[in-house]
């Protein structure tokens, strides 16, 4: 019986410790915004912007100037049916998506100003 106790002590923790939690699995509308999204340029300008989307739910927001990041801007962000907010430290952007095939239109909830961004297609990326 002593066993038998002392089987179910070492187990018990065990159990509870590998169920994971349901808020780190992505939807598959989440998981098509993961990756690098580059804003499509209407102008001649060198600058160039990029948000970046990780699956563990933060992200940047990258300008770079001819190839180089400048400014790196980290966010913590979710997604509700179109509704994208990305949270900067308490500051909230809220934005409504509309997502096609490695495209991403983007209208910023407040001012209503849009941009269009393509996914950034990496050699390396699966």
């Amino acid at each position: 019986m002593k066993k038998l106790l002392m089987l179910l002590a070492i187990a018990l923790p065990l159990v509870f410790t590998s169920c994971g939690d349901d808020n780190d699995v992505l939807t598959s509308r989440e998981q098509e915004l993961v990756g690098e999204w580059a804003l499509v340029k209407t102008s001649a300008s060198q600058d160039d912007y990029h948000y970046v989307f990780k699956k563990e739910r933060t992200g940047s927001r990258r300008h770079l100037i001819d190839g180089t990041v400048v400014t790196d801007i980290s966010f913590k962000w979710t997604l509700d049916g179109n509704r994208l907010t990305l949270d900067y430290g308490g500051q909230q952007l809220v934005m409504e998506i509309t997502m096609g095939i490695n495209s991403m239109h983007v209208v910023y909830v407040g001012t209503g100003a849009t941009e269009d961004y393509t996914m950034v297609i990496n050699e390396d990326d699966d």
